[in-house]
């Protein structure tokens, strides 16, 4: 179209801005009329919209469109998709079908660009089209045909458990007493469930802060990582940018084998010792993120980072999963129905981390340890120092202004990317 290189981040950024904004009113929206199947078919024909838009696309501003719809798409399937599980599986259930999730997610992203790659390659952009176009009439389909309310599903095994209750009574000769209890147990649930009671997030906000910053984190890390890992790679050890895509589809592989293991343990962990456990495993996670970066910055071989970075990989999942699960705890705990606020909020995070944290990796990465070199003790020093040691009792940017000698800026992240 004879852009500039630079308009990229344009077209970036307009994914974002689609999803944060989408991400955040879905969640309301869903709650507050109890529907969860409405935003679904909302997403899949916002995808089949996004692929007439593009192959219909002939100036700059409509590729700017395609993307802020795709945005608005991804990010309120997402919510929904977390939302859904959550509503129906229990607390000793619910890791191993967010890591399910992510399996899909990671395979997603693995075969997605080797498939639009050769799409493109034969049919062009009208190629790429087609497949968005397809992809979303068939999710439209799968939904109209096999998908019911959560929400219904969730009134459903509340009633079956009530119901369970009752007869239990009447089997050990409490009918009085106990069926009156379980009448007022059946008229709550009905009650709770009719209406949108939404106890406030905002008052409960010490039980989600935890979730939301880890989620914050580990996803920003992960984007940081996959912004910094390839200028790592060329810089240390001069691989073509060949080799390392085969970095990105090793871990990818590693991570789709060891995502179901990770929710099942934390599942298994959780029923042993109570929903509480979620915390300690985000807190051992951290603690391997943590190792695994070490590796990574010691490592003096390709397999060797390639070890510390599918450690880090399974380790950032360690984090995300009962992070993700811990919002569905809390809402099934309380009398709220403000589930898909809650995954919203994850959603946020995750888009906010990827749009503050790699500018600032990266500004430090180029403007320091790749300047002065990657072995200068000075600059190790010198992080150490104003980075880590002040940690969160200084302002953040008063500790990046102190180690790189000026306030940070974007110029070094655009230019990884191919934007200036």
């Amino acid at each position: 179209m004879g852009v500039s290189r630079a308009s990229n981040g344009i077209v970036t950024a307009a994914f974002g801005i689609g999803g944060l904004v989408a991400g955040s009113l879905i969640g309301y929206v869903s709650d507050r009329t109890q529907n969860r199947i409405g935003p679904q078919l909302c997403a899949s024909v916002l995808y089949v919209v996004s692929g007439l838009v593009l192959y219909f696309a002939k100036h700059f501003y409509q590729i700017v469109i395609f993307r802020l719809i795709l945005g608005i798409a991804s990010s309120i399937a997402d919510t929904m998709l977390f939302t859904t599980v959550a509503d129906v599986y229990p607390a000793n259930l619910l890791g191993f079908k967010t890591a399910v999730i992510f399996v899909f997610d990671n395979v997603g992203n693995m075969l997605g660009p080797l498939l639009g790659g050769k799409a493109y390659e034969h049919m062009g952009v009208g190629g790429i089209a087609i497949i968005a176009i397809a992809l979303g009439l068939f999710e439209l389909c799968m939904i109209l045909i096999f998908v019911r309310n959560s929400l219904d599903i969730r009134r459903a095994l509340a009633n079956s458990n009530v119901t369970q209750v009752g007869s239990l009574a009447d089997n050990s000769g409490k009918h009085t007493i106990d069926s009156e209890s379980s009448s007022t147990d059946t008229h709550s649930v009905v009650e709770s469930d009719s209406g949108f009671t939404n106890v406030s997030i905002i008052s409960k906000a010490e039980q989600m802060a935890g979730p939301t910053v880890s989620i914050f984190v580990a996803t920003g890390l992960q984007t940081v990582i996959e912004t910094i890992l390839p200028l790592r790679l060329f810089d240390k050890f001069g691989y073509s940018p060949a080799t390392i895509g085969i970095v990105f589809l090793i871990v990818g592989g590693v991570l789709i084998l060891a995502m179901p293991a990770v929710g099942y343990v934390n599942d298994t962990v959780v029923s042993r010792h109570g929903e509480y456990m979620r915390y300690y495993t985000i807190a051992t996670g951290a603690l391997c993120v943590f190792l695994s970066q070490i590796v990574m910055s010691l490592a003096g071989s390709y397999v060797v980072l390639v070890f510390g970075y599918s450690l880090f990989a399974i380790s950032t999942m360690v984090v995300i999963v009962p992070a993700q699960s811990a919002f569905g705890d809390f809402i099934n705990s309380s009398e709220s129905h403000a589930m898909a606020q809650c995954y919203s909020l994850a959603w946020i995070a995750e888009g906010l981390a990827n749009i503050i944290l790699p500018p600032i990796a990266s500004d430090m990465f180029a403007s320091r340890f790749m300047k002065d070199g990657l072995d200068n003790p000075q600059t190790g020093k010198d992080y150490r120092n104003e980075i880590l040691r002040p940690g969160s009792s200084r302002d953040p940017m008063i500790n990046l202004k102190q180690f790189l000698g000026r306030m940070p800026n974007n110029k070094a992240f655009l230019k990884s990317v191919g934007l200036e």
